[in-house]
Parts: C-alpha cells; sequence; structure tokens
C-alpha cells in the first residue's frame, strides 16, 4: 500500500509540474473544454432518463394491480416433476 502511495504522489507531482509550466491562457482553455464536456455528458445522461422515463409511461398506464401472493406462484413453477419425466423426449427406445 505504502508502494502505492508513493507511485500517486509522484504522479501528481509530475502532473501539477506540467500544469505549473502551461500559460494562463492554456489552463483557462483546459478547464472550458473540461467544463464543456462535463455539460455534454450532463445533458446527454439527462436526456436519456428523460426519454427512458417518457418512454416507458407511454407503454405502462399507470394500472392498479392486484397484489399477488408469491407463494403460490412458487407452488406453479415447481409443480410435479412425474409430468417432465413422462414427456416422450425423455424416454428410452
Amino acid at each position: 500500500m505504502k508502494k502505492l502511495k508513493i507511485i500517486f504522489h509522484a504522479y501528481e507531482a509530475r502532473i501539477e509540474r506540467w500544469w505549473q509550466k502551461q500559460s494562463t491562457g492554456k489552463q483557462r482553455r483546459f478547464v472550458i473544454l473540461f467544463f464543456a464536456c462535463y455539460l455534454l455528458l450532463t445533458g446527454c445522461v439527462i436526456l436519456t432518463v428523460w426519454y427512458e422515463a417518457k418512454a416507458d409511461d407511454k407503454k405502462r398506464k399507470n394500472e392498479i394491480e392486484h397484489i399477488r401472493n408469491p407463494l403460490l406462484q412458487t407452488k406453479k413453477q415447481f409443480g410435479d416433476s412425474s409430468s417432465i419425466l413422462n414427456n416422450k423426449n425423455y424416454e428410452r427406445n
């Protein structure tokens, strides 16, 4: 863990030195570029969520359904295993 910490600090110092070498104009351009990318990404996520919510709303009109007992549904799923074994595909010739 200490080695990772040393590696990260060295990498951070190298990036900081590179940033300080850049002129103020270049620094400002980088900040504006990263902020513009952030806004574009945020806008895309918001539009995607809005579109999916609108599409889902058209599919389902908030129908009210009765609450079903999950225990009754599991009994139907597992059922009688003899019906599976009596299927012609599982019998030998």
